[in-house]
């Protein structure tokens, strides 16, 4: 998908269909730039999904067309069906929140309960790593059963003691995008220290997708970066818990 607005993938959905992955162009809240209607949505949809002529093609049709030699692609006009229930959906539906979750453990002291994946590490989605270090604290979580050879309490306290720091780590790496998206001022301070890792050879975006790299390492290794990203992400946060309420 291409339009001026947004960008994206059309995918088939199951049993029949297709979905539109969207991602907009600009920091408009709701909907991307122009589109505040069905109709809006459908005509954008429309035009994003018909193909593009390629260089190749552009530069073909300028040099044969004094021949009447058009090699320029002229598949059609692709026509789409949309379903309304959804289109009405995607415009009125708004923005929802992202959770950053940091807990000091992640089992209950009576050893009956364990959190993995988003219970326990719940954070900013830029970096991508939710799902993968959901599968890393499950992992973590198995061997450390396995290695207490049935001692439930014990393995609980291992696994928090090993789980937690990886969990802190890569949540406050994902703070990256209240710097690098924010203000003048947070990206004049946040992208030099990105490019210095960068031409250590220790690419961020690169290093979270390593293997034999461990989130601690890599908060190390950034963590001038996620000190400027804390700072901005405190600015610009908005809290669970209205503070001035005293809970019970």
């Amino acid at each position: 998908l291409t339009h001026p607005s947004f960008k994206g993938v059309v995918f088939p959905r199951f049993p029949e269909g297709q979905t539109a992955l969207v991602f907009w162009n600009d920091s408009c809240p709701q909907n991307p730039k122009g589109i505040e209607t069905i109709g809006d949505l459908t005509r954008a949809m429309t035009q994003a999904i018909q193909p593009k002529a390629s260089k190749w093609d552009i530069a073909a049709n300028v040099l044969f067309s004094g021949f009447g030699q058009n090699k320029a692609s002229n598949t059609g006009e692709i026509r789409v069906e949309f379903d309304d229930d959804e289109c009405k959906r995607f415009v009125e539906s708004k923005t929802r929140r992202e959770n950053y979750i940091k807990l000091d453990r992640y089992h209950d002291t009576a050893s009956q309960i364990a959190l993995v994946g988003d219970a326990a590490h719940g954070m900013y989605s830029l970096l991508g790593q939710g799902a993968a270090c959901g599968f890393l604290t499950a992992s973590i979580l198995a061997k450390s059963i396995q290695k207490a050879g049935g001692d439930i309490p014990t393995a609980l306290e291992n696994y928090s003691a090993v789980a937690v720091p990886e969990g802190h780590a890569i949540a406050d790496l994902n703070l990256l995008p209240h710097a690098i998206f924010g203000s003048l001022v947070a990206k004049l301070l946040s992208v030099p220290l990105l490019l210095m890792n960068a031409l250590r050879g220790k690419l961020l975006l690169k290093r979270v997708v390593s293997d034999d790299v461990t989130y601690q390492q890599i908060y190390r290794e950034n963590s001038l970066l996620v000190m400027v990203c804390r700072y901005f992400w405190k600015k610009d946060r908005v809290p669970f818990f209205d503070t001035k309420t005293k809970l019970a």
